[in-house]
């Protein structure tokens, strides 16, 4: 990428005061309540600054961008951001594009230059607006009639005046959710209210992230941070100084000027808990004691720190029997266990899969020229349909679908993956017990029960595989541990 050196610049224009200047709190502060995501880059490429609603926004933590270059940043946000590698690499100075997440939700990018006293370009702020949420403020009397507690994810992007692609309906007319879905959605505001932790249960995929996500816009909280942390994606060796961040000099390695960890980030606001039953043991300890004194001590700090964050846990693991098994902490799972959301699967909500089908396909549609169109016979397959991998292997459905056809998606325009699972997994009880009748008539010559339990399993595995990507995630997709499904997929083509 073309970006000017600073060699030459007045004191004033160099980089380390920017860094000095970012660094201050007053500034943290103060970028932290600008509901925009604002983010600087310097002359020679590389991130200077990134405010919590820019965090959220990309799903990506500050502290992983900050100091590393443009390109890093790019690849590790949920953003499309190929428009923002074109500004950069032609110098363009203000730029205003939509882009969009990999959700197909709406954001209005915006480049700004800051000039040195010699014309030099010093530094770029990139700014991110959340159409959705600017569509929402500004047609706020039609939306209070409209807006249902419950939805799984927030209403899609419809502008004023705006033509609906084809198979999408109006924000009022689909994504309603089910009485379980409002009453967890109910429940989960209450205690947001009254600062209660909360416990969000379920399978991989059922949509647990969207959950905590929608009671922080739901409960008046929007503007407050939010900050996601997958606690199983944070190296064992690397957890504490992550989360609860580390003073300068703390341990071979570390930054000069220390860093505020995860938590920190979060004071103020909400502290989502992903896959909590991953937090690595040695660990627990000092996450249970945040939790029970609201204090947080940095590594090589002597000096606690209070903190107001409210906690948001998930995780389709069973904490209960961990604990038993001396995997996690009673203790701690009593504390983030105030109150247990639990969000059954889709193949236990079919009634909201035609909605979600709509919201997904005006999502695709967003991208296409020509509008996609699901066939009656489609529509009744994946309504039928199982789906192991829950909403997210529902969407990721649809978006194949959006890329391997024209206009019209027909039954038989499904990934082989569905179809083999859906006859394994999706039909009706009824159906399999005449099977096995049938079977039973005309069993051959020394016929193995145990034989054909193996190959049985053999092929749901090899499908799971094949639908999933990896063994590991074809473990959870069939809820049993990685070591199983090695052990009986060796030898397997």
């Amino acid at each position: 990428m073309k970006f000017l050196s600073l060699e030459g610049l007045p004191p004033s224009a160099r980089v380390s005061d920017f860094e000095a200047f970012y660094a201050d709190d007053r500034w943290r502060a103060l970028g932290d309540l600008i509901p925009d995501g604002i983010i600087i880059v310097d002359a020679t490429g590389f991130v200077r600054y990134m405010n919590a609603a820019a965090e959220s926004i990309n799903e990506v933590y500050r502290q992983m961008v900050v100091g590393h270059s443009l390109e890093d940043f790019v690849q590790q946000s949920r953003l499309d951001y190929s428009v923002l590698l074109e500004v950069f690499e032609h110098g363009y100075a203000r730029v205003s594009k939509t882009v969009f997440d990999d959700r197909g939700r709406a954001y209005l990018i915006s480049t700004r230059s800051h000039y040195a006293w010699n014309g030099d370009n010093v530094a770029f702020m990139i700014v991110l607006r959340d159409l959705e949420a600017q569509t929402r403020a500004a047609n706020r009397a039609s939306r209070a009639s409209s807006e249902v507690p419950g939805l799984l994810f927030a209403p899609p992007l419809v502008e004023t005046g705006t033509r609906l692609p084809a198979g999408a309906h109006a924000a009022d007319e689909t994504m309603l959710g089910d009485k379980v879905m409002m009453t967890l959605t109910e429940r989960g505001l209450r205690a947001m209210a009254m600062n209660i932790r909360i416990l969000i249960l379920g399978e991989s995929g059922v949509g647990k992230t969207e959950l905590a996500r929608l009671l922080h816009r739901k409960s008046g909280s929007a503007v407050r941070p939010f900050v996601h942390v997958n606690c199983g994606s944070i190296p064992d060796s690397l957890w504490e100084s992550e989360m609860f961040g580390y003073e300068r000099g703390a341990f071979t390695g570390a930054s000069a000027r220390g860093k505020k960890g995860l938590v920190e980030e979060a004071n103020g606001g909400i502290l989502f808990l992903d896959e909590v039953g991953e937090i690595p043991l040695h660990c627990q300890a000092k996450m249970l004691q945040m939790l029970e004194e609201g204090f947080v001590q940095r590594v090589g700090s002597t000096t606690p720190r209070r903190l107001q964050v409210q906690i948001i846990a998930a995780t389709h693991r069973d904490l209960r029997v961990l604990a038993r098994e001396g995997k996690f902490r009673a203790d701690l799972y009593y504390r983030l266990a105030v109150i247990t959301l639990t969000l059954p699967p889709l193949r236990e909500r079919r009634e909201v899969i035609p909605a979600l089908l709509d919201r997904f396909l005006a999502r695709v549609n967003q991208r296409r020229a020509t509008p996609l169109l699901l066939e009656a016979s489609c529509r009744r397959h994946l309504s039928a349909y199982a789906w192991p991998g829950n909403v997210r292997e529902l969407q990721n459905v649809v978006e194949y679908l959006g890329v391997a056809c024209d206009e019209t998606a027909s039954e038989t325009d499904l990934p082989l993956e569905a179809v083999a699972l859906d006859a394994l997994s999706a039909a009706p009880e009824v159906e399999t017990v005449a099977l096995a009748e049938a079977a039973a008539a005309d069993f051959p010559a020394g016929f193995s029960l145990r034989e054909a339990v193996r190959q049985y399993e053999t092929t749901l595995i090899e499908a799971a595989i094949r639908q999933t990507g990896s063994k590991r995630r074809a473990a959870e997709l069939l809820g049993v541990d990685s070591a199983t499904v090695v052990r009986k997929s060796k030898g397997a083509a």
